[in-house]
């Protein structure tokens, strides 16, 4: 649909649609016969604008795409890693402090579990009783000390991945 607007010769274009033309008409000068190829930068656009791209442009920009999205993929992969370890250290550090708080208000009572906790509202009603591999968090208590632990990434218990808090030192054979 072309807009009507009234124009003086050599006045820069009102509508896009105008616009439009004149672009198309100065890129693409050999639609009209009469026209005279402009010289130089000019004409270096025009030409490829009428070219386009060939198979070996495109097939070098999706490689260079690809590249970079694999560098990307394992920057945001080791990154998650190093998240979800965290974020599985801070969930036993809560558990570990939760079940301290507990042991207070039940002196010689046996070790409470996670659910136990979460039930009786010393976690918070959000807290997840699964770590982030879906693994469960397992709470041990010796007569003076309270841990924590999470089989880790690998879902293994025993492993060097474990989280354990408080840490342990996994030198020392067990």
């Amino acid at each position: 649909m072309r807009t009507q607007a009234i124009e003086t010769p050599g006045a820069p274009a009102r509508t896009r649609w105008e616009r439009w033309e004149r672009w198309e008409q100065w890129a693409r000068p050999s639609r009209r016969p009469d026209a005279v190829r402009p010289a130089g930068r000019a004409a270096r656009a025009a030409r490829a604008a009428e070219r386009g791209l060939t198979l070996v442009e495109m097939i070098v920009v999706i490689t260079i795409i690809g590249v970079l999205t694999a560098a990307i993929s394992i920057g945001v992969l080791s990154a998650k890693k190093k998240a979800d370890m965290g974020a599985a250290k801070t969930a036993c550090n809560t558990i570990r402090d939760a079940t301290i708080q507990w042991q207070a208000v039940h002196p010689g009572s046996d070790c409470p579990t996670v659910d136990q906790l979460k039930q009786e509202k010393i976690l918070d009603t959000g807290f997840s009783l699964k770590d982030p591999w879906a693994g469960s968090y397992k709470v041990a208590c010796d007569a003076d000390e309270i841990t924590c632990t999470s089989a880790g990434p690998d879902r293994k218990e025993g492993t060097d991945d474990d989280i354990h808090v408080p840490q342990v030192d996994t030198a020392t054979p067990k």
